[in-house]
């Protein structure tokens, strides 16, 4: 495909810390490679912080100002208030409403294209007012708010009002609305009788086969050199059922001895119920904790695991799944992970039932399988499909059906669609 012209784009977002999980890790990726590709990007979100412990004002802003996936981007963090439920979600920002006010009556200045993640706050609601006001074509990328199990959680009532009052009119007018998975479209598509929802999956980066091996990755990492590694990589979140792994492991060691979990993850509301899983097991000696990692430290975790699991109850999509894969690591999930798509196309790990007993013999049958074997097919799978570079020119493809007004090309499924019918054609 021959490449278009260069696209100023906005990138509208509640938060980028880091700690918020897939939207904000997407963006990263995203924005890396469209700088790369020659796009002239910039970033307006705000100063909220997703979890505890809260760093410093100048101490965050630092850290985000010097996160090197966004520093070829202009990033504009504007101050933004309340921490308390429910306006920590929320936050009321007033200086980035100013500031994109004057970014979007500045001819010189003004994006060719809103690219807007997440709902429910007050950047995100007021980003598609001032775009129609403006007269630029936006993107809506609800990020899987939209699903039963995501809009039952918490505050129902108060989402519903805000949906109807707010939100279902930005969906319908938007230029295009985006969605991670088919699934997600489907929903998108029947709640608010959208025509215009595009998919697009999130991407990752993969890394050089030459990496850290096990071995080294094991004593990095204080681990046992012969031991065999759940690695739960994710937020400590009631939906992602922590405590089945932990519930998993104790009927699986007997068999197992050298048996180990490790999870790595901020805790999301779900670390005392993991504690007491662990501890009524007497797996002390078997498990391994770690808060948030990134980086160094995330690559290692990754490199010494023997399988990944996430037996949530709702992701849209979980890009942690997809990550293992690229660096050959098989997954077991259960069927709210929106990506157990990509696991089934792939053949690189499996999708078990939603239940305990199911996620513990997946557990033993990935165990029991060549690592090598499945770890293979899922990083040809992503090298083939899912890198930045792929994803990339789907998300080029939709900026450019959306400043012209054009139709959108197939949804955007069928082409995804096809690779992976391609993809399990030639890797029976």
């Amino acid at each position: 495909m021959n490449r278009g012209p260069a696209v100023r784009i906005l990138h509208i977002i509640h938060s980028v810390d880091p700690r918020s999980g897939g939207p904000s890790h997407a963006l990263r990726g995203l924005v890396a490679e469209q700088v790369r590709q020659g796009h002239q990007v910039t970033i307006l979100t705000t100063n909220a912080q997703s979890a505890e412990p809260w760093a410093q004002e100048a101490e965050y802003r630092a850290r985000i100002q010097a996160d090197p996936a966004l520093a070829a981007a202009e990033v504009f963090i504007a101050k933004a208030y309340g921490r308390s439920r429910p306006f920590a979600r929320f936050s009321w920002t007033p200086q980035a409403w100013r500031w994109l006010r004057r970014r979007l009556r500045d001819r010189n200045l003004r994006p060719d294209v809103l690219h807007i993640h997440g709902v429910f706050s007050h950047l995100t609601t007021l980003a598609p007012r001032l775009a129609r006001r403006y007269g630029v074509p936006y993107i809506l990328r609800p990020a899987g708010t939209f699903s039963p199990p995501c809009l039952a959680m918490g505050r129902r009532n108060l989402k519903r009002w805000f949906t109807n009052l707010f939100v279902a009119g930005d969906l319908r007018r938007a230029g295009a609305v985006q969605a991670t998975t088919p699934a997600e479209a489907e929903e998108l598509c029947a709640q608010f009788g959208l025509r215009r929802v595009a998919v697009v999956p999130h991407g990752v980066a993969v890394p050089w086969a030459n990496g850290t091996t096990p071995d080294e990755a094991r004593a990095a990492l204080g681990l046992p050199p012969a031991a065999r590694v759940i690695l739960y990589l994710s937020r400590l979140a009631p939906k992602k059922r922590p405590e089945w792994v932990a519930e998993a492991l104790a009927r699986l060691r007997p068999d197992n001895p050298g048996l180990v979990a490790v999870f790595a993850g901020p805790d999301a509301g779900a670390e005392h119920d993991l504690d007491q899983a662990i501890a009524a097991a007497g797996l002390q000696d078997a498990i391994r904790r770690f808060g948030f990692v990134t980086g160094g430290q995330k690559e290692q975790l990754l490199a010494a695991a023997d399988v990944l699991v996430l037996p949530s109850r709702s992701e849209n999509f979980g890009v942690v799944v997809v990550e293992a894969m690229a660096h050959g690591v098989p997954v077991v999930v259960t069927p709210g992970v929106a990506s157990h798509i990509h696991v089934d196309a792939s053949g690189g790990g499996l999708t078990v039932d939603d239940t305990l007993d199911a996620f513990v013999a997946g557990l033993r049958q990935v165990l029991s399988a060549d690592r090598r074997h499945l770890g293979r097919r899922g990083r040809e799978y992503v090298e083939n499909h899912l890198t930045w570079q792929a994803v990339t020119r789907h998300v080029e493809e939709l900026y450019q059906a959306v400043i012209d007004g054009k139709p959108l090309s197939g949804n955007f499924v069928a082409a995804h669609v096809a690779a992976v019918k391609c993809f399990l054609n030639t890797n029976p």
